[in-house]
Formats: structure tokens, C-alpha cells, sequence
């Protein structure tokens, strides 16, 4: 027989009592998934969300907030207070650094350190924060002309990590989580051309962002929408590292991010290394036309700062290579034929992971030299920099050569 009214209306009560339940099921148990952190770009692709905040918990859990102007950082100002030197730092997940405290990224702890150091002529420093996850050298150029010049920087300090930012630069090999989201720059008779197809996609029409922004607003008050969001998210990162290695598999090597420790042997490598310097180039020449100052910063990678020897020799071994300097000893030589000052942290980080026996990245055995920095990591690598940025400042802040750290920190 067919249900009665009253039926209906109890089977319409008990569907939707469901999502109400488990909603007062998540709150009562004090449940937290990852926030929604980033929102839709139709320049950039991805940007992280303005006043967004929550528990991250990708590798350890960390409350994260975002500035109102959409940036890991403090509240700034668009214009300088007087007596200020302004450093802009761009990058991506590495300066964006979500796995640890606001105010031990090394951007934070490189703006304490100047201060101290008081080596700048003596002015305020400020350094400010705009990493973003996942971010390519294409996309830190927009960046950079697009917002970072509203904030007036004396320095543009550019963290490069050879790992990704090599490989990200082209469209076949970007193992970020929505390549296909990402602008590119292809080379074409010598010069660089913005790939915008990508602003094509459904999902970066200013319909489509205003009501995303909306949803992710709504997210933030729902733990329920936050639940299937998290479980999407997560299903989206497996998907991307399913098809990352796939890619280095057709590449011929276990984990794609190895193939900057030998020169490439690949079309693709050779184009992404073709088109990450031709990006240098420009934002080289960037800088100069606002009169400031470029200082490109080589991080450090994961296997370089193995505190033990027998296991780097291991992947050198594996690798067929001496060493795993091929790419910072390429960006040396690049940045003294454009005269871009630059800092190679890999020495003094490997030489002190190997003395006090301890990993720079990771924060538990179960990541344990597999994640980003550490406080540590942080801590050290800003020391490094400001030590260079200090003898800069007494040679006259000149755009000189490499200049390499030696010793230990």
C-alpha cells in the first residue's frame, strides 16, 4: 500500500534529523578536519583564502590562521612606516610553512634575526610572508606583479625549491594537487608566453569563484561539510601522488623529484629547466625596473639533509651520481652569469644534520625526514640567510656572484 501522510512526514523528519545528528555528533566530540585554506584564482590559479582559519593536521596538527590580505602572516600595511627595509619572500608550501607556528617559519624568525643583528642600516625589517602551497616559478612571477609591489619591498627574496620548482614549471610533469589549475610560461622563439587556457576551466568563471567562496564560508560553520570536504581533499591528494609517480615511472625513475641531481635526460626536464631559468631571467628583470634588490634563496632537499652519509651514499648510488649537488651548482652558475646574489643552504643544513645527528624535516617517525622543515630547519635556514643578508649590507647591498655559506650555523 501506498504510505500515508503521516509516513511521509516521519520518513522526512528521520532524513533529515540524519545530517543534523551527525553534525551534533562531530561538535560533542570535538572533531576537527582540515579547513578550506585556499580558494579560486582566475590569475593564479589558487590563493590562500583572506581571514581563513582552522587545525591543520597534514603531517602535525597546527592552528592556522590567514591575514585578512590573504597571506601566512602578520597584519602589514601596504605602505612602509619610515625607517622600514621591507624584504618580500616568495615560495611555495616550504615558506608557507603550515607544520609550524606562525612565528617559527623562517620568514618570521629571518625578521627577529635582522633586527637583532641590526645590520640594515640600521631600520625596522619586515619581512613578509607570501608562500603559497604548492606555487610554481610561474606563479610566484604573478605574484610578484601583481601583489607583492603594493607592499613597497627593498628585497625580493625568492625560496627555491629544486625539487619541485623545476618540474613544476611545465604542464607534463607538475605533481602539484590541481595542475591543471596552474598558469604556465611556454618558450616560444626564445621568449617567454603566458599559457592562460587554464582560466578557461569551469571552475575560475567569476560565477563559479563568487559561489565557491560562498560554500567555503559555509564550510566554516558546518563541521559536516567540513567532514566531506576533508574526505575530498584527501581523495584529490592520493589522486595526485597516484599520478605523480606515474609520471616518474615514464620518466624512468622511482620519485620524479630525483631528477634534478643529474642533468636532464628527458625533453620535459629539459624544457622545465629551460623555462624555470627564462622565469629567473624575468623576474630578475622585474626587480630591477622597481628598484629593489633579488636574492634567490636554493633550498635545501629532503635527501641532502639525511643526517646519515651511508643513506645519502645510497641514493647517490641508486642514482648514479657523485653527489646531489647537480642542481644547486647549476643555479650557482646561472645566478653568477645574471649577477643574482644567492644563498645555497644544502652546506651548513647537511653539515649540521651530520654533526648533531638530527633531521631537519619530519616531526614523528612516521615522517620523519620525509615532511617539511621542523622548527629547526627553520630556525637555521634564517639564520644562513640573514648572514648573508648582513654581509650584503656591508659590501653595499650590491648585486654581486654567488655567494655560498660555508661553516656551520
Amino acid at each position: 500500500m501506498p504510505p500515508t501522510r503521516k509516513e511521509l512526514a516521519l520518513a522526512v523528519l528521520v532524513f533529515l534529523s540524519i545530517p543534523f545528528f551527525c553534525e551534533l555528533g562531530l561538535r560533542m566530540a570535538h572533531i576537527h578536519f582540515d579547513p578550506q585554506l585556499y580558494g579560486p584564482d582566475r590569475s593564479l590559479g589558487w590563493v590562500l583564502r583572506p581571514g581563513a582559519t582552522g587545525l591543520v593536521q597534514t603531517e602535525t596538527p597546527q592552528w592556522v590562521t590567514i591575514n585578512s590580505q590573504g597571506f601566512r602572516d602578520r597584519e602589514r600595511t601596504f605602505t612602509k612606516s619610515a625607517n622600514t627595509f621591507r624584504i618580500a619572500v616568495l615560495g611555495n608550501s616550504w615558506t608557507e610553512a603550515m607544520q609550524v607556528p606562525i612565528e617559527q617559519t623562517f620568514p618570521s624568525v629571518l625578521e627577529r634575526e635582522l633586527n637583532q643583528q641590526g645590520c640594515l642600516a640600521g631600520q625596522q625589517v619586515e619581512v613578509l610572508n607570501f608562500g603559497a602551497a604548492g606555487y610554481s616559478t610561474a606563479q610566484e612571477l604573478l605574484m610578484l606583479q601583481e601583489r607583492v609591489w603594493k607592499y613597497e619591498p627593498d628585497v625580493v627574496l625568492l625560496a627555491f625549491y629544486p625539487a619541485r620548482d623545476i618540474a613544476n614549471n611545465v604542464r607534463e610533469l607538475n605533481n602539484a594537487i590541481s595542475p591543471e589549475r596552474s598558469p604556465y610560461f611556454v618558450l616560444k622563439d626564445g621568449k617567454l608566453v603566458e599559457d592562460v587556457s587554464f582560466q578557461a576551466l569551469p571552475a575560475l568563471q567569476p560565477r563559479e569563484i563568487v559561489l565557491q567562496n560562498l560554500a567555503y564560508r559555509l564550510n566554516e560553520r558546518v563541521q559536516l561539510l567540513q567532514a566531506v570536504h576533508s574526505l575530498q581533499r584527501m581523495a584529490k591528494i592520493r589522486f595526485a601522488m597516484a599520478a605523480a609517480k606515474e609520471r616518474a615511472q615514464s620518466s624512468g625513475m622511482d620519485n620524479l623529484e630525483y631528477a634534478i641531481y643529474r642533468p636532464p635526460n628527458t625533453p620535459e626536464m629539459q624544457s622545465a629547466w629551460s623555462v624555470a631559468e627564462a622565469l629567473l631571467r624575468a623576474m630578475t628583470n622585474e626587480i630591477k625596473e622597481h628598484n629593489a634588490k633579488f636574492r634567490l634563496v636554493v633550498l635545501a632537499t629532503r635527501p641532502q639533509v639525511i643526517p646519515d652519509p651511508v643513506k645519502r651514499r645510497e641514493i647517490e648510488q641508486k642514482l648514479g651520481v657523485a653527489d646531489l649537488t647537480y642542481a644547486d651548482q647549476r643555479l650557482k652558475e646561472f645566478a653568477s652569469e645574471q649577477r643574482i646574489a644567492i644563498t645555497l643552504l644544502a652546506p651548513e643544513l647537511s653539515a649540521y644534520a651530520e654533526a648533531h645527528h638530527t633531521y631537519l624535516n619530519g616531526f614523528n617517525k612516521s615522517n620523519l625526514g620525509a615532511g617539511h622543515w621542523n622548527a629547526t630547519g627553520h630556525r637555521l635556514a634564517a639564520e644562513i640567510i640573514a648572514k648573508d643578508l648582513c654581509g650584503s649590507e656591508r659590501a653595499g647591498m650590491e648585486q654581486i656572484p654567488s655567494i655560498e655559506s660555508q661553516g656551520k650555523p
